[in-house]
């Protein structure tokens, strides 16, 4: 892992790979129910429910430059927070490698600025060891910006990166 370093996307980077899979929506649940970890960004209020809306769509096997940029261990299995850019604008998805058929894996963001809703979206691992979600567009909005965090469920445990940019 690596701190968090200016540059013009305002993200820190680890070279690292890319993985294939399919998307599967969870229902809606509160938001703070979903894992034990780490809670909300700094700055954003907790809404009661997450928005199961997945961004855009966008498949990060399409982006370039994939790279991670927070991970975190759950057992024998790694979830990561990565990103990659298409047609000059950044994405981030989420990732779990050494993973098991059933286990997830969920990409967490929040809208900028003062009453910013949170979102969801998680793929299950049907084969292989690796899983990731469709990647959402990062989002300024003068100082403000979204937020991510990739989280993972594997060996019965649920496990989050940090916050960030």
């Amino acid at each position: 892992m690596t701190s968090l370093m200016l540059r013009t996307t305002t993200l820190g980077r680890i070279t690292a790979g890319a993985a294939v899979g399919t998307l599967l929506l969870l229902s809606p649940a509160p938001f703070a129910a979903a894992t034990p970890s780490s809670g909300a960004p700094a700055g954003t209020p907790a809404p009661a429910t997450a928005a199961l809306t997945c961004g855009t769509d966008v498949n990060p096997n399409a982006l370039t430059h994939p790279e991670t940029i927070t991970s975190t261990r759950i057992g024998r299995a790694t979830v990561s927070l990565r990103d990659g850019r298409r047609g000059g604008h950044l994405y981030l998805w989420a990732r779990i490698t050494g993973a098991r058929r059933g286990d997830t894996v969920r990409l967490d963001w929040s809208d900028p600025g003062p009453g910013g809703r949170r979102h969801r979206c998680s793929a299950t691992v049907h084969s292989g060891s690796d899983q990731h979600t469709v990647a959402a567009a990062y989002v300024q909005n003068g100082s403000s910006y979204r937020q991510f965090r990739a989280c993972g469920h594997h060996g019965g445990a649920t496990r989050c990166t940090r916050w960030a940019p």
